[in-house]
């Protein structure tokens, strides 16, 4: 005796958590379509329905099987669409991912090789700068020089400093 009432609290409280579900998917189902269309837009959507129901009955019978029996194979076509643009933009997507995978096999590589020639051409070009720096300042800043000839009585001096070669011719003979 005592297990059929067990049974019977059981299932009634069974029975109310399923009934307390139910009622909070209502209760978000009603927010979300509250949340979509206004209350106000949906009892003016239903006025109309009704008043053309009781105004001309065969229309709106009409109306409503079309709407009945078109909804399901409309259904599947948009779910079908659906699907298959999904489906395409998944592939094209592992497509996409597929070459730029195989491109970066390429461009690794070449990466490398890149910055291992800059590397080389930096180092180059800091070197060849260390070079002529120690060069400018190890040699001299002018370079001044003369040159003295005795041919025939006269006397040839060739000066070269920093405005250029310059001299003069001494003596008459």
């Amino acid at each position: 005796m005592a297990s059929s009432q067990d049974q019977r609290r059981r299932s009634s409280s069974f029975r109310d958590s399923v009934n307390d579900k139910a009622a909070g998917v209502y209760a978000l189902a009603q927010r979300s379509l509250d949340y979509v269309v206004a209350p106000s837009s949906r009892r003016r959507a239903y006025d109309s329905a009704s008043s053309l129901a009781s105004s001309r009955p065969i229309l709106f019978s009409f109306a409503v099987s079309q709407l009945l029996f078109s909804f399901l194979p409309l259904l599947f076509f948009a779910l079908f669409s659906a699907g298959t643009v999904a489906f395409a933009l998944g592939l094209a997507i592992l497509f996409s991912l597929f070459w730029i995978g195989l491109a970066l096999l390429v461009l690794v590589p070449t990466l490398l090789v890149a910055s291992s020639i800059a590397v080389l051409v930096w180092a180059w070009a800091v070197g060849s700068f260390l070079v002529a720096r120690w060069l400018y300042l190890h040699a001299p800043v002018a370079v001044a020089g003369g040159l003295h000839v005795d041919a025939a009585g006269r006397h040839l001096h060739v000066v070269k400093g920093e405005n250029g070669v310059g001299g003069s011719v001494d003596g008459a003979h």
